[in-house]
């Protein structure tokens, strides 16, 4: 059973952390139209999003177990399609996107595209957070905390699944978040945060090597003994760009592509 308590929506904070799609639903249950939110999942959708947006692509996230639907959005977007890591050709991972020759990518992807498509229909900002925007990811944060009191920072980890379809924690993810809590945090000073939030900034201060980590981590484990270590490395290519994806009419596209539409957002949810 869902539990309602107000206390999990970790307000008064501005900036406040949870996991998946309930996090998500439970930090904006009230005044989403507020909240700019950063879904991350650094192996590899926002990984992935983050590379195809710095080669100027528009990406549709897509529900993973509807092939026939991405298939048909992607004709119907005149798109690439995305296809598993282990194909050949365009797929989720990083690293076949370097060279990424298509204006518009349909990406399947297991949990983040409900959590960006849900959430955006309540109302909030969406953009994608990792280690390689995660500077720029947080210099947006403060300018959208900075626009109005009445905004707020919402931080998403997305993890990984169980083979029970469980949410399991990613250690990837977490530092990400972390990452991005504490260039915000040194921007904004001031700025309040949730303990949740707090915590995941001082696991990244006490991180001295976020490739050994992220490398040797269970995600990072699996994708180096799968021969994907190119995507490891891309994905831990700490503040690499300074392109954040911002979803806009169902597809993220690069934050200058569409900047003046972003700030009317951003400035419409301020009055």
């Amino acid at each position: 059973m869902a539990n309602t308590s107000p206390a999990f929506d970790q307000r008064p904070a501005r900036v406040r952390t949870d996991w998946g799609i309930s996090g998500a639903l439970a930090l904006t249950a009230t005044d989403a139209r507020a909240s700019l939110v950063v879904v991350v999942d650094v192996l590899s959708f926002s990984t992935t999003v983050t590379v195809a947006c710095e080669q100027g692509a528009g990406v549709y996230p897509f529900p993973y177990h509807d092939p026939a639907g991405a298939a048909r959005l992607a004709r119907t977007m005149r798109a690439a399609l995305a296809g598993p890591r282990w194909e050949d050709g365009i797929s989720i991972s990083p690293a076949s996107l370097q060279d990424l020759d298509a204006e518009r990518l349909v990406l399947p992807s297991p949990g983040a595209a409900q959590i960006c498509h849900t959430i955006a229909n309540r109302g909030a900002l969406i953009v994608t957070g990792s280690l390689r925007n995660a500077k720029a990811v947080a210099g947006l944060a403060a300018a959208h905390l900075d626009a109005s009191e009445r905004h707020d920072v919402v931080l998403v980890p997305v993890g990984e699944r169980w083979p029970d379809d469980t949410l399991r924690p990613a250690l990837e993810d977490h530092l990400a978040v972390g990452a991005i809590a504490a260039r915000l945090t040194s921007m904004l000073p001031g700025v309040s945060i949730s303990p949740e939030t707090a915590a995941t900034a001082t696991l990244w201060k006490g991180t001295k090597d976020v490739v050994d980590f992220v490398g040797g981590s269970a995600s990072g484990r699996e994708l180096l003994d799968s021969g994907f270590a190119d995507d490891v490395t891309i994905a831990t290519d700490l503040d690499a760009t300074d392109v954040v994806p911002v979803l806009m009419d169902g597809a993220f596209v690069p934050l200058g592509h569409r900047a003046a539409a972003a700030r009317n957002r951003v400035q419409a949810a301020a009055r």
